[in-house]
């Protein structure tokens, strides 16, 4: 199993989903990665791909609205987030040098519990960068039953022309060794510590913000610092390859706050326009935290979530 330095329990304090079961797997490239996992009869499995800076706990709530629904579930810390291993030991940073070692994460632990899962359909639950590693995983599994989308990170909110100065840059950064680099990027996880609510870009939710802030200050170690110049120009190259490719074949949900300022909306609209199989539900006064929002916004979510399954599930 993982070595003495990692252990999967966060520290006591932070809230935890009972019944479930918190294990690690390694990577072939000697990576720990932490899951979770809850059984729930034989209906189905979601598997939840988090965003960046995001820990399993973050999805309790989450995860329990889809036991509820008698779907069982799974959930992934990436390399270098939660209590999965970091690089160089550093919470500081966000750092890969290629976006397909998060495909390697997702598929490790899918192959670690194939037996357990491939009894019933999975379906794939990602928020922000976990809808963009889902969506590149979905390109190469054909055995997804559906998706939800929540805000995906499918384009960054900064114009092409922004875009083509900085990359650049960055490349010649990091051909000079500074790939580790933290860029200054104004959301991450340490910065819930500092920005005043009313700041925030995430959600509307003032409970939920605090607790958020609350488990950084119990467990500093889920906190996440700012991208590194190397996981940026990953992060782009990524984004140019899957705008040229197809739709997956599969029913897709996709859900977008019209005040999301973290994501761009035009590519999430771009793509669904061009997904035949998909629906995209725009939310009204919804930041970037969709399925974190005012108790308002997520009865409208859970409604549509409800919709969607139920065609897809009949009881």
């Amino acid at each position: 199993m993982a070595n003495s330095k990692l252990n999967p329990l966060p520290r006591l304090g932070i809230k935890l989903l009972p019944g479930g079961i918190l294990d690690y797997v390694q990577t072939e490239d000697r990576k720990f990665i932490r899951y979770g996992y809850w059984e729930k009869g034989d209906k189905g499995t979601v598997i939840i791909l988090p965003g960046r800076t995001e820990y399993i706990e973050k999805y309790n709530t989450v995860i329990q609205e889809f036991l509820d629904r008698n779907f069982s579930v799974l959930c992934i810390d990436w390399r270098g987030q939660g209590l999965s291993q970091r690089p160089h030991g550093r919470i500081d940073i966000g750092h890969v040098k290629n976006f397909f070692e998060y495909q390697m994460d997702l598929e490790t632990i899918l192959e670690n519990l194939k037996d357990t899962l491939d009894n019933r359909p999975k379906i794939l639950f990602s928020h922000s960068m976990g809808g963009c590693i889902g969506l590149r995983y979905l390109l190469r599994d054909n055995t997804f039953k559906c998706s939800i989308f929540s805000a995906p990170l499918w384009g960054l909110p900064v114009s092409e022309f922004t875009i083509s100065i900085l990359i650049p840059i960055f490349n010649l950064a990091i051909s000079m060794g500074l790939g580790l680099v933290a860029y200054p990027y104004k959301i991450d996880g340490f910065n819930i510590l500092t920005k005043p609510f009313e700041k925030n870009v995430l959600t509307k939710n003032l409970e939920f913000y605090n607790e958020m802030r609350d488990n950084l200050l119990i467990d500093p170690r889920l906190g996440l610092g700012p991208p590194t110049l190397y996981w940026i120009k990953a992060l782009n190259d990524e984004l140019f390859k899957l705008s040229k490719m197809p739709p997956p074949e599969i029913p897709q949900l996709t859900f977008m706050g019209d005040s999301d300022k973290v994501i761009s909306k035009k590519a999430i609209e771009s793509r669904m326009a061009r997904t035949p199989l998909g629906e995209l539900k725009i939310l009204t006064n919804s930041m970037h935290e969709v399925f974190f929002e005012t108790s308002e916004i997520k009865e409208e979510i859970w409604e549509e979530v409800d919709k969607f399954l139920n065609k897809i599930f009949p009881n």
